[in-house]
């Protein structure tokens, strides 16, 4: 036998009407409004953070490389990025590893590196290799004069060969105002500034760009 009291009996469930649907994806829309630059913005402030650590993360795989395989390597620096290039050993002819590593995340050319350590800006560093540019294959690579490049000793130390190790204290100062490497992104006044120690080890700060 049934004893709840017929009152009580549930009603057919109430939804949404059309104007309450309709107010609440307003809602909506005006938080993504809100909320979509922030979240473009945090993505811009990664790119000269990302493209920094392309650079460094190629000399810190040549460092580990030479030194576990007692087989040098360096960092080939080009306009749009850096590569890696293993140096003949035994019988092994050497020879690039891999693609050019790209600095900038799409096609779109919006960041930039100037390298004080080269005495060289953007427009100055080069889009090939000197044997590209003879017209020799790129397998047959070999350091040439016009050529930037770090060569990584069997310790882990870099030799700078013609290049010139920015003195560390600019970079750490807070804020830092110099570097072996500089890295602009188009449209944004701060830069990021890498420094390449003999030690091998390589480090980077975002800072506003400084006055002249």
């Amino acid at each position: 036998m049934d004893f709840r009291p017929s009152h009580l009996t549930a009603g057919p469930d109430r939804g949404f009407t059309l104007v309450e649907m309709i107010v609440t994806i307003g809602i909506i829309i005006m938080a993504a409004g809100f909320i979509a630059p922030a979240v473009t913005k945090i993505f811009q402030d990664r790119r000269i953070e990302n493209a920094a650590s392309v650079v460094i993360t190629a000399i810190n795989e040549a460092r580990n490389s030479t030194v576990t395989k007692k087989q040098k390597h360096s960092v080939v620096f080009l306009k749009k990025g850096v590569r890696l290039y293993r140096h003949p050993k035994g019988e092994d002819p050497g020879g690039f590893e891999g693609g050019l590593r790209s600095i900038n995340a799409t096609d779109v050319e919006l960041i930039s590196y100037s390298m004080p350590c080269a005495r060289m800006e953007y427009d100055d560093l080069p889009e090939m290799l000197v044997a590209q540019s003879d017209g020799l294959s790129q397998d047959d690579w070999k350091p040439m004069r016009g050529d930037l490049y770090l060569n990584l000793n069997f310790d882990g130390t870099i030799d700078f060969q013609a290049l010139t190790d920015i003195p560390s204290y600019k970079f750490d100062t807070d804020p830092p105002y110099g570097g072996d490497l500089i890295i602009a992104q188009r449209g944004d006044l701060r830069v990021c500034y890498v420094d390449i120690k003999a030690t091998g080890r390589a480090g980077s700060k975002v800072a506003e760009l400084e006055s002249d």
